[in-house]
């Protein structure tokens, strides 16, 4: 067999794929195409700040259930008050996962639970009132979140049913509270297991939320939000009553109340 013929060029072609090979891959993808789509669309052109004492993120670098993925918009105590935290998804099929708009600083940080499709970015972008944004990043190493068959159907005489749970005073008369929403929350990319069919999307789309009725929270949710949506947020120690109002995406409406003196549930 005669000797292999190399040319410089390709001996050269071939030393560079090596090399690639042997560098370690970037943690998201260079361009961040979607991120850049998304920021477009939503800031334009606006500086995105990152100060850490003013908005955090928390998310798990590798999570245990892509369709139920914790993370946690986390507001500074102390100096800037943002007024609207969105959360974006980058790699999900619908990005923007969420959109709050804090009436009352007591509010302060918001924690839910998200779907995820695949690894990618996850960002936290907060407005303070006079336009200024800030931003955190995390990267989740999570798959499949969106489009996970769906398991046995859930009690339709429960669609809707809200129930609420505070916990103790923090300081500056803030309590934390907890909201549950009874809901499918189908993405509309989930597989029915037995039919083996797409099941149509049919999900939380907003939530509203009044505090001894002044408005409170506000928040417009999309397809990467969890079945049986989460939110915690923060309330008036004080506050004798709450109102929530829900809706989804098929024009449901539902509603639900609790006085403060409201047993908690076991």
């Amino acid at each position: 067999m005669p000797p292999t013929c190399r040319t410089p060029a390709t001996a050269l072609l071939r030393w560079l794929t090596l090399l690639a090979l042997a560098l370690p891959l970037p943690s998201w993808s260079a361009d961040d195409l979607a991120w850049t789509r998304v920021r477009k669309a939503v800031f334009g052109e606006r500086p995105l700040l990152e100060d850490p004492s003013v908005l955090s993120l928390d998310a798990p670098e590798r999570a245990e259930d892509a369709s139920m993925v914790p993370v946690a918009l986390r507001v500074g105590p102390r100096g800037t008050v943002l007024r609207t935290l969105w959360l974006v998804v980058d790699d999900n099929p619908s990005p923007l996962a969420a959109r709050f708009t804090l009436h009352d600083a007591v509010v302060g940080s918001i924690e839910t639970r998200i779907r995820v499709e695949r690894y990618t970015p996850v960002r936290a972008v907060g407005e303070t009132g006079d336009g200024r944004l800030f931003m955190a990043t995390r990267f989740v190493r999570a798959a499949g979140g969106c489009s996970a068959p769906a398991g046995p159907g859930g009690d339709d005489d429960a669609l809707g049913r809200m129930s609420l749970r505070r916990f103790g005073t923090a300081s500056g008369g803030r309590a934390e509270t907890e909201l549950r929403i009874r809901h499918p929350n189908h993405s509309g990319l989930e597989i029915e297991l037995d039919s083996r069919g797409y099941i149509a999307a049919d999900y939380v789309r907003t939530v509203t939320v009044r505090q001894d009725g002044q408005p409170l929270l506000d928040a417009v949710l999309d397809i990467s939000i969890s079945r049986n949506p989460y939110l915690r947020f923060g309330v008036a120690a004080g506050a004798q009553t709450l109102d929530a109002q829900v809706r989804d995406s098929r024009g449901r409406d539902f509603r639900a109340r609790w006085p403060s003196d409201e047993p908690r549930p076991p």
